[in-house]
């Protein structure tokens, strides 16, 4: 589970969000397009 949340916020902080609270808000508004565009799946 630390491993997810590590790679959750190295992602984050990757993408140029310097708070991590704000960048899981903003990813969560629109919850299945956003993580896939940050994680560059989709």
């Amino acid at each position: 589970m630390a491993a997810l949340r590590n790679l959750a916020i190295n992602t984050l902080r990757d993408a140029g969000h310097s708070d991590i609270a704000a960048g899981l808000r903003h990813t969560s508004y629109e919850p299945f397009t956003r993580p896939l565009d940050l994680l560059r799946i989709a």
